[in-house]
């Protein structure tokens, strides 16, 4: 009679023969039906923009339609939450955002997910960077102005954001931190709304993404004081970095990334990142970026897993400090 601890070992290890030859075969496939692409943010919104344009480019790459799916709600989240359930196949991935993988846990206490283990990054795409800006008519000139003038009224400037817990009002909260200034938070419905309000005197301040206030920099509606990057943009080259102007390794940046559920087969992984890297390097696709304001990134699945990692810590010291939480 057979040894039955030794008939399970073997039983054990041919189960696992089997179950590698299948995930090769699978990865060897790879793919061989339509991939979707989860969002959570609306149809026009920029990482809605820059999901369908990289979708191109992989569908061009990997031979398979590349399918779009909004998924809205919850800064999102609920986009996130849908990925982490998909099976780990390679057919179900997101362009995802520093919102849902960085910000959002530390604000919603519902988050289901997280996105340090629940996740497989798979490569950085894209950032764009914070600008600060004040109205065109105000006696603020430079970011020691407002410094200055903040310091010297505390809690009486208004700052304005896109709504709570949005990228805009973090990186202001984190410009108070660093400054040790008190300004008075205004969330909108919105960046147009906010912008509308700054330009007619209603608010003070705003730091809000560069695409959405280049253009009223442009026509002179708008001054800006600084950019939230680590280097100048080539948007607005005359535009000065925070961290040049006294506050030491300042960044703080909107960036977006394509990520798949967690336990993706490593074989499946290395397809997706060639596809992307290719797709990174069309020139056409490198100047619909450029016109979106974005600003390419590219770099390997473990690279953006460090930067995902950081960026959480990062975010979320920065709302534990200013007792920011949503429901």
């Amino acid at each position: 009679m057979l040894n039955k601890k030794l008939l399970m070992g073997t039983t054990l290890t041919i189960l696992a023969i089997i179950a590698s030859g299948q995930s090769g075969a699978n990865a060897a496939g790879y793919p061989d039906r339509p991939i979707t692409i989860l969002v959570g943010y609306p149809s026009g919104q920029s990482v809605d923009m820059l999901a369908r344009l990289v979708g191109e480019g992989l569908s061009k790459q990997l031979g398979q339609p590349v399918v779009v799916d909004n998924r809205l709600g919850a800064g999102g989240t609920i986009a996130t939450a849908a990925l982490t359930q998909a099976a780990p196949d390679g057919y179900t991935l997101s362009m995802s955002a520093s919102g849902p993988l960085a910000i959002a846990p530390h604000l919603f206490k519902s988050v289901n997910y997280d996105p340090r283990t629940d996740i497989t990054a798979l490569m950085h795409v894209a950032s764009v960077a914070q600008t600060l800006v004040v109205s065109a008519k105000s006696n603020i000139k430079t970011m020691q102005d407002l410094i200055d003038l903040a310091k010297a009224n505390p809690g009486k400037l208004d700052f304005g954001s896109p709504g709570n817990g949005s990228t805009s009002h973090l990186t202001q909260e984190m410009f108070k931190q660093r400054t040790e200034t008190q300004l008075m938070h205004i969330p909108y419905k919105g960046g147009q709304a906010a912008i509308t309000d700054l330009i007619g005197g209603e608010i003070d301040v705003l730091f809000e993404a560069s695409p959405t206030v280049t253009p009223f920099i442009k026509q002179g509606q708008l001054r800006a004081l600084a950019v939230s990057t680590a280097e100048k943009i080539e948007a607005l080259p005359e535009t000065p970095t925070i961290a040049s102007q006294g506050l030491d390794n300042f960044e703080a940046v909107g960036w977006m990334g394509m990520v798949g559920p967690a336990n993706m087969d490593k074989e499946v992984v290395k397809k997706l990142h060639a596809a992307l890297v290719k797709t990174m390097q069309d020139p056409a696709i490198q100047q619909k970026l450029g016109l979106m304001g974005m600003i390419p990134v590219g770099g390997t699945p473990e690279q953006f897993e460090r930067f995902i990692k950081s960026e959480y810590s990062k975010w979320g010291e920065v709302v534990t400090k200013a007792g920011v939480q949503l429901q």
